[in-house]
């Protein structure tokens, strides 16, 4: 076994984080970050770090867990979101029912997840009172959670935010900041949970996983898919990352909505 096999199986040991979920160059440049930053110049030497380097670990699990993300990433995407959220919302007062649960999975700091609770307020006003909505969030990363749920983001993050959303759904806070106004904070519940580990959720009407499987070797990616397939409600929608594709048994399962933005439905 080469040093480099011996840093990923020394990481899934000490702390039970599968490295094998992702593909090695991506590990290869996320360590090589951390190695630099540490000054070491070998994997066999960045093995000793982590034993020795406080809070390293955490550093790197950080670093290998971190998602690009912001407010309206893709404003095209959820311009044909908030038509598939309207067909959902529609279907579900034709058959008499009020409960509305959607499954943002790899959530990061939560920007993605409070995109959809603003869209959701301007679909469903006053109304949105008579439903009984769901968002969940899940994530791996601690950090990216706590980051969630305190709902506070610098501006460049929210630079793709309508001005009429940032004065409805946003405060400044004293440090130039803004954080996400109450009812929507209250909107979501952020989990701790590993897309590869854990059991999936249940009884899902959209599942968004966008931008989180690029990672991965191809025949996680595989399970992945079908795993949220297996999530959804019959109908049910599945939203992914324009630059991902879907590979695997998960191709004859789902129908597209629209390829073009990555969205299929069950």
């Amino acid at each position: 076994m080469d040093d480099f096999e011996k840093l990923k199986d020394k990481i899934s040991r000490d702390k039970h984080f599968s490295c094998n979920q992702y593909k090695d160059p991506y590990l290869k440049r996320r360590f090589a970050i951390r190695m630099r930053a540490t000054g070491t110049k070998t994997y066999r030497d960045y093995i000793k770090a982590l034993d020795t380097v406080s809070d390293e670990y955490q550093v790197l699990l950080d670093v290998l867990t971190v998602n690009v993300t912001e407010f309206f990433r893709d404003i095209g995407v959820f311009k044909e979101v908030e038509g598939v959220l309207r067909s959902v919302i529609k279907e579900k007062q034709e058959k008499k029912q009020n409960n509305l649960r959607i499954w943002s999975a790899g959530c990061s700091n939560g920007s993605e997840v409070y995109t959809i609770s603003i869209l959701l307020d301007q679909i469903l006003g006053p109304k949105i009172k008579n439903f009984k909505i769901t968002l969940l969030a899940t994530d791996i990363d601690d950090a990216s959670l706590q980051r969630g749920r305190e709902g506070i983001y610098n501006p460049d993050i929210l630079k793709g935010v309508k001005s009429t959303y940032l004065k409805k759904y946003f405060e400044k806070t004293d440090d130039g900041r803004y954080q996400v106004i109450a009812p929507n904070r209250k909107m979501v519940t952020f989990r701790k949970h590993d897309l590869i580990n854990d059991r999936p959720q249940t009884m899902i009407d959209v599942v968004f996983c966008r931008n989180v499987v690029i990672y991965f070797s191809r025949e996680l990616q595989e399970t992945l898919f079908v795993n949220f397939y297996k999530s959804l409600v019959d109908g049910g929608y599945f939203v992914m990352g324009k630059t991902e594709t879907l590979v695997g048994d998960a191709k004859d399962k789902f129908s597209p909505v629209n390829n073009k933005e990555r969205i299929y439905r069950k």
